[in-house]
């Protein structure tokens, strides 16, 4: 018994440190991997700041270390990135132990003034807007890729879904993936099993009803897509090169971006614009604009707040608005009365 007893006694340092190392995964898994990663790039630049200014990064001084820092690439940066590096360097410090205090007056005061002279303004990429989702979809060639994108479009924009949880759909279910796509009598259910904003692994499920026009209906579409592809597993939308060769790996959130922006070129053009102005065209949208494009036209043509919310998965009903507003700017407009 007492030979057994140092044994486990021996063992428990090497079992603590496999159980603090579990538990720091668990804590990593609290966000997600792009912002793990955004943090650890942000923690290492501040790191390096650090050391070429004699400076220590761990704890750092607030207003000694990190204003200065902020201060220094305030001209450059963009305020939310501003941001999301503070944010970075307050996770680091809290991880291991010490606590950054940005409530203090003389920070807040700084903040603040940083963000009046810089400006706050978000540069949100266009919505890709239901006419021209139409204009784009009808241009299509009805080869392989050609119907890729097709279901590829409608179905990100009817479900507003964001790049990389369409480009991580399956045709079945996978609780691995980000989701999968069912079947139903009234049109298709996006089974969501992770999200930006469930990283919990809750299932949300998002309705996909028929089009009213065969032409542009997700429904239709993805079922045509699947016929011809031939997938009966796996990824739902992957690469297809230009001569119809189809890969077996699901496509990127970064892929779904280039070939919006390549559609939307490609629509320019047939619209007589020359290649210059097409192409700024296209990099005013982005994965983004099918989830955008979807609420602004839901707002322009009077869809209820709380359908486009839903439709969105919003937290916040403050979010929804900010679509709202931008669908309905003209709408209702009190100066069209005013100017009667």
């Amino acid at each position: 018994m007492e030979t057994e007893l140092i044994v486990h006694a021996t063992n428990l340092p090497s079992i603590m440190e496999e159980l603090r190392d579990r538990a720091g995964d668990y804590v990593k898994n609290a966000r997600s991997k792009n912002t793990q990663r955004a943090y650890q790039t942000d923690w290492h630049h501040f790191k390096e700041w650090c050391a070429a200014h004699s400076r220590s990064a761990l704890p750092a001084d607030l207003l000694e270390t990190v204003v200065p820092y902020l201060t220094a690439y305030a001209p450059a940066l963009k305020v939310s990135t501003l941001l999301r590096r503070l944010t970075a360097i307050r996770v680091f410090h809290r991880s291991r132990g010490f606590k950054l205090d940005t409530t203090d007056e003389r920070f807040r005061v700084f903040w603040q003034g940083l963000r009046n002279a810089r400006g706050v303004r978000v540069n949100k990429k266009a919505p890709l807007m239901s006419a021209d989702l139409r204009r784009t979809i009808q241009a299509l060639p009805n080869n392989l890729q050609g119907h890729r994108d097709r279901a590829l479009l409608l179905i990100g924009f009817a479900a507003g879904l964001r790049r990389a949880e369409l480009a991580g759909l399956t045709v079945s279910q996978d609780l691995n993936a980000s989701g999968w796509i069912e079947a139903a009598p009234d049109g298709l259910i996006i089974q969501l099993s992770r999200s930006k904003t469930n990283q919990a692994g809750e299932e949300e499920s998002i309705g996909v009803p028929f089009g009213i026009d065969e032409n542009v209906c997700p429904v239709r579409a993805y079922r045509t897509w699947l016929a011809v592809s031939g997938i009966k597993e796996g990824a739902a939308f992957r690469a297809v090169t230009r001569h119809g060769r189809m890969s077996d790996a699901a496509m990127t959130g970064a892929a779904v971006a280039l070939i919006v922006k390549r559609l939307v070129k490609r629509t320019a053009l047939a619209e007589g614009l020359n290649s210059e102005a097409a192409q700024a065209r296209a990099d005013t949208f982005s994965g983004h604009s099918l989830r955008a494009g979807l609420a602004t036209s839901a707002a322009e043509n009077d869809a209820p707040g709380h359908a486009i919310q839903r439709q969105l998965r919003h937290k916040s009903f403050t979010t929804t608005i900010g679509y709202i507003r931008s669908g309905s700017l003209f709408k209702g407009n009190a100066a069209s009365f005013a100017l009667k």
